[in-house]
């Protein structure tokens, strides 16, 4: 008996995970819809809320699926399904979501269907696999190959649990469905605050970027759809006129992910607020690395991909770096624009406009450094650019802690949630809080 349940009520009876279902059966994939009667809505890992532990159908897919191929694979309103390939390093393959719904369907090559047997509460059921995976138990039947992680699900289904009688169980649902939705509530709340002061930051950029901190400056028509308009007394310019040297695209030498060298900056490293993420770094060997080198002030630029336009001024307190060739360098010629307020204008709706205009459309996105060399840059006099970055530091400053705090208390409470359902499904109590006043501990 795993020693997670050495805390159970005594009278809850142990059983094997294979025991609480029926079968454990490999869905499907099928063909291309094709606009025959053979068409179902076919569940993807996509389709898996993993927060509520259900299955979302907003954007259902469709395959074809012969009729001699469905039997045993049709969904019903209750099953649970579970990842049996897939997932990644931060999301490891293995969760188990619940089925609610009356939509005809399949599930796909990558999961597995398991209607519940009699004597279990489905939703508990859900609960108690939530449990296993958060603490790690389906790690332990995991091989990967070839990126893709895969489950054994039979060795894993061969685990054992305790549980409690079925009135228990629907109980200590009950009292879980509750505490989640308030907990759920919460969640959603601070995320949209969040969201609220990205969309203030994002709006307090871009205004400033193009008009300056005087609000009743007088103001000069560009021709340009991304800033109509900027104060009189700047000049409209384009940014391989502030720069100093070539715009330079990176290096396309292999990485190490060994410690050694100089840090190499790649498209990945870089965060949606601009920032270095510091997880998996690589490096490249000192004299591949010193062509690309990089120089406090410098500005990177994503060419291509989802990420395209994306951008990271480099800082020299992050030691000595050089970048790969997705990325384009910009050096600034200090003498004629801030680095900081050529890194803020790049987080401007303004900015966004040009790069959303110069993309060419392949199979990816693409920007090539000649297309970014020629985009329009509003450029106040120096020292006021110097003040509209002061500005916009401080003010930022205030917003991420803000945004930060929310963040955090996000974390706590899907940290709580997370102990709810295990505390409830391992020790028979209703979380972490009290829950003999909820008057449902299975002791």
């Amino acid at each position: 008996m795993s020693p997670l349940f050495r805390n159970a009520p005594a009278r809850w009876r142990t059983v094997r995970l294979k025991d609480t279902v029926t079968a454990c059966r490999n869905g499907l994939w099928g063909d291309d819809p094709d606009g025959s009667t053979e068409n179902l809505i076919c569940v993807r890992v996509a389709d898996f809320d993993r927060l509520k532990l259900r299955v979302s159908l907003e954007n259902p897919t469709l395959r074809r699926i012969p009729r001699s191929q469905r039997h045993g694979r049709i969904l019903s309103d209750g099953d649970l399904l579970l990842e049996k390939s897939g997932g990644g390093d931060a999301q490891p393959v293995g969760i188990v979501v619940l089925y609610q719904q009356h939509a005809q369907a399949v599930c796909s090559n990558f999961i597995a269907r398991m209607p519940v047997a009699t004597g279990y509460d489905p939703r508990y059921l859900c609960y108690l696999h939530a449990a296993l995976y958060t603490l790690g138990v389906t790690r332990r039947f995991m091989n990967q190959t070839t990126g893709i992680q895969n489950l054994d699900s039979a060795a894993y289904l061969a685990e054992s649990v305790k549980v409690p009688e079925l009135n228990q169980q629907r109980r200590l649902t009950r009292w879980l469905d509750g505490k989640l939705e308030l907990l759920d509530s919460l969640i959603c709340a601070r995320g949209r605050q969040a969201d609220l002061l990205f969309e203030m930051r994002d709006a307090l950029v871009s205004r400033t970027i193009v008009r300056g901190l005087e609000p009743s400056v007088s103001m000069r028509q560009t021709g340009i759809s991304s800033m109509p308009e900027i104060p009189s007394r700047w000049q409209m310019t384009r940014l391989k006129y502030v720069r100093s040297g070539c715009l330079l695209y990176g290096s396309s030498e292999p990485a190490s992910t060994e410690n050694q060298g100089m840090r190499l900056i790649r498209i990945t490293d870089i965060d949606d607020d601009g920032t270095l993420r510091e997880a998996s770094p690589q490096s490249l060997e000192p004299d591949l690395a010193r062509p690309y080198r990089l120089r406090d002030g410098d500005l990177l630029l994503a060419r291509s991909g989802a990420t395209v336009g994306k951008a990271i001024r480099y800082r020299a307190d992050w030691g000595p770096a050089c970048f790969a060739s997705y990325l384009i360098r910009v050096r600034p010629d200090q003498r004629k624009i801030h680095p900081d307020f050529l890194r803020y204008y790049t987080q401007s709706r303004a900015f966004r406009q040009e790069v959303r205009l110069a993309a060419v459309q392949a199979t990816i996105a693409n920007v090539s450094a000649e297309r970014y060399a020629n985009f329009p840059v509003p450029l106040p006099p120096l020292e006021e650019q110097c003040r509209i970055v002061e500005f916009l530091d401080g003010t930022m400053a205030a917003l991420q802690t803000a945004a930060g705090a929310m963040r955090r208390q996000i974390d706590v409470f899907r940290e709580y949630r997370r102990a709810l359902i295990v505390t409830a499904v391992t020790r028979g109590c209703c979380g972490v809080a009290d829950p003999l006043s909820e008057g449902v501990c299975a002791g």
